[in-house]
């Protein structure tokens, strides 16, 4: 089950709302891979043809993107046979994001101080 986190910044008041985590139809590949940009989907499929059962961990993690001062729910997948980890853009700017531990301490995109977390609920 996903969790819904709040993001916000006392000092300069923004407020972030991002879903976390995962739900029942993300333990299925196909449902994955919908996710993820068409040139991601490719190299997913081609590191699994192999396996009948991918093997895989995903959630949608909460990142950091410094052009849009924005803070999002990124999807990331990490595949346990090839090693490999893919994870998706800004879904509004398609620039490079930092994805963050679930637990960690965000900074405010804006004015830099440490923002408050508190799960408000859950998704599936």
């Amino acid at each position: 089950m996903g969790r819904i986190r709040e993001y916000t910044c006392s000092s300069c008041n923004k407020v972030w709302r991002v879903h976390t985590g995962h739900g029942m139809e993300h333990a299925i590949l196909k449902n994955v891979l919908d996710a993820f940009p068409t040139d991601i989907q490719q190299k997913i499929i081609l590191d699994t043809k192999e396996e009948q059962f991918p093997y895989f961990e995903f959630n949608y993690r909460p990142a950091v993107c410094q052009e849009c001062q924005n803070i999002i729910a990124i999807p990331v997948i990490h595949l346990h046979q090839s090693g490999h980890t893919y994870s998706s853009t800004c879904p509004d700017c398609h620039k490079a994001v930092v994805i963050q531990e679930e637990e960690a301490k965000l900074s405010c995109p804006f004015c830099k101080e440490i923002m408050s977390l508190r799960e408000i609920g859950t998704w599936d």
